[in-house]
């Protein structure tokens, strides 16, 4: 054989080995996109299995805090040591003795655990847990006072639950400046009455867009 025969020869044959270097180097990239999009499904699924346990779990723990109520605003050690007493009282004295003819059973009441900056700080909001849940809906909404201090009752909602009713806070101020009436509706929605019309809304996003329409309505 030639020289030229030989190293043509040898040519081929390493084209050959390349091609099925080639063929191989393919047929792996292909089984590692196939694994890559498995993979990338299996977490979108994950993401979504998630999604939906927070969400149950978040629904568990307001659940499990239905029938408690957070007081704002009651100066710090105004409960001296009996803390379960005093607001078994105190709860009367500030919705008035025709919701609570008799002194409503509380199962559990304490400080929140936060701890305060200095002593200038706002007093630690006060949580209890009314035993008849019935007691909870008879809270009034009205200015309540407590040795010439403004009380706020709220429901004890999760911190998840908290952070997503807070995000309606700018429109809900928007609402007020425009005389809108509003209100929320337990979990998370905001309703907004337009025309003597329930709106309904989900998102903060979502509400902004009635200021769009009002806006742009004739008049």
């Amino acid at each position: 054989m030639d020289p030229i025969q030989s190293s043509l020869s040898r040519i081929h044959n390493s084209l050959s080995s390349l091609g099925d270097q080639v063929n191989l180097l393919e047929q792996r990239v292909g089984a590692n996109e196939d694994n890559v999009q498995e993979c990338v499904a299996r977490v979108k699924q994950l993401e979504k299995d998630n999604s939906f346990l927070m969400s149950k779990v978040d629904d568990l723990e307001n659940r499990s805090r239905r029938s408690n109520l957070r007081f704002v605003g009651i100066l710090e050690s105004a409960e001296g040591s009996d803390i379960i007493g005093f607001m078994s009282r105190l709860v009367p004295q500030l919705l008035g003795p025709d919701a609570f003819p008799t002194l409503p059973i509380i199962e559990r009441a304490h400080r929140s655990p936060t701890a305060r900056q200095n002593s200038r700080a706002s007093p630690r909001a006060i949580m209890i847990e009314l035993l008849n849940f019935q007691d909870k809906v008879k809270k009034v909404k009205k200015s309540l006072e407590y040795n010439g201090k403004h009380i706020s009752i709220y429901p004890d909602f999760s911190p998840e639950l908290t952070r997503r009713r807070g995000s309606f806070d700018p429109v809900k101020r928007k609402l007020r400046e425009l005389n809108m009436k509003y209100f929320l509706l337990y979990p998370c929605t905001l309703c907004i009455v337009v025309d003597g019309t329930q709106q309904r809304f989900s998102t903060n996003k979502d509400a902004e867009a009635i200021f769009m329409s009002t806006s742009n309505s004739p008049g």
